[in-house]
């Protein structure tokens, strides 16, 4: 029988955090998703552009 792969941390599955520039909850998949598309395409409108949180939610992720 086969198990479905548990999140093995918080940066995987549906967990969320509070945005402080969207000023909503974000799932954390959400918010590297945004921060790199965002800061890659250097769109300097969006709040997710070079933005303190994302950076440090992918590095946590990295070192996961």
């Amino acid at each position: 029988m086969l198990y479905p792969l548990m999140p093995q941390t918080k940066m995987q599955g549906d967990a969320e955090f509070q945005c402080e520039r969207m000023g909503s909850k974000v799932a954390y998949a959400k918010c590297m998703s945004w921060y790199v598309d965002h800061t890659a395409l250097r769109r300097k409108t969006s709040p997710c552009n070079k933005c303190p949180q994302g950076q440090t939610n992918r590095e946590c992720f990295s070192k996961s």
